[in-house]
């Protein structure tokens, strides 16, 4: 494998998604579904007034995809011959994941985050932040191990889809209390919708990594489907709904770049069905193709979020 092709995979989505929210000086960069839980109405009208609503919908979404795209690159890094520059990768995966963590709890002046106030959000991002305590250790242990044993692969298997469950629903949250009069409930849920495309983005070179790793549970290939089916589901009702939720000028480079990704979209899914039916012997080369589709992928789409939540504000 070319050195330069790794680090490439390594970095280049990573770098989209930290620039965009260190404020709007610059403002383009960054299957496991919950329940919505309930919330008190008076918690629902403590948020009314509050201006960072889109902003914490988005980056509290954006964990989602930092939880998949951490294990994606340990697992990428245990088929590597050169582990290195994709543990890096996932080192700064965590690092901004941890900062993300900090600032939607406390507040964080680069990221144009508040602190929280509502219990409720404070309760859902706890319960996550300790879904993901275990998941985490194991891409650091592997990260200062500086090598991916087949443990920390298991591990990886086992618990990323509990850590993915418990922030989803912290979104879902986040969703429902932070929509008002001045964000409508289209408009939040068309956020973290097009925010969970992202992760879908990651969550499926994940999965077929894991599934040609020989290490991953039995269901692994057909939850990968089912996210597959999803990201088409998501990315049908971002088409249908977004027309009737923003005015004509903010809602026609949105659409036209819905369209031009389904390409892009298109490319992906071959390249993943390709993969699939080459057996676990096969190079490492194929997956890394697929993930620099996902990571072009990514940036599509991250900077459709970017755009639904400017037109939000």
């Amino acid at each position: 494998m070319k050195k330069n092709s790794v680090c490439k995979t390594g970095n280049s989505g990573m770098e989209s998604s930290q620039k965009p929210f260190k404020r709007r000086a610059l403002l383009m960069g960054g299957g496991v579904f919950a329940s919505m839980l309930l919330v008190h109405p008076t918690n629902l009208l403590a948020q009314a007034e509050r201006s960072d609503g889109p902003r914490r919908i988005n980056l509290s979404g954006r964990q989602r995809m930092l939880i998949q795209r951490a294990g994606k690159f340990v697992c990428l890094a245990y088929q590597n011959p050169d582990p290195a520059p994709l543990l890096a990768a996932a080192a700064e995966t965590l690092a901004l994941h941890q900062t993300t963590e900090a600032g939607l709890k406390d507040g964080d002046d680069e990221l144009g985050l508040e602190p929280e106030t509502n219990a409720s959000v404070l309760s859902a991002l706890t319960r996550a932040n300790n879904a993901f305590a275990p998941y985490g250790q194991t891409i650091r242990d592997a990260i200062e191990g500086r090598r991916v044993e087949q443990e920390h692969l298991q591990a990886i298997s086992d618990l990323n889809g509990p850590a993915l469950a418990d922030m989803d629903a912290a979104v879902n949250l986040i969703e429902r209390v932070y929509k008002s009069a001045e964000l409508s409930e289209q408009m939040a849920m068309l956020i973290n919708i097009s925010g969970r495309q992202r992760m879908f983005t990651q969550r499926l070179v994940l999965l077929l990594c894991l599934s040609r790793s020989g290490l991953a549970s039995s269901d692994t290939r057909e939850e990968l489907f089912r996210t597959m089916n999803r990201f088409n589901i998501s990315l049908n009702i971002l088409n249908r709904v977004t027309p009737g939720a923003l005015r004509d000028s903010k809602s026609r480079p949105i659409i036209e770049r819905l369209n031009s990704l389904q390409g892009d979209w298109a490319a992906l899914r071959e390249r993943i069905s390709t993969t699939l039916r080459i057996t676990e012997d096969g190079s490492v080369e194929d997956i890394l193709h697929v993930n620099e589709r996902a990571e072009e992928l990514l940036n599509r789409m991250n900077a459709i979020v970017l755009l639904y939540e400017e037109a939000a504000e």
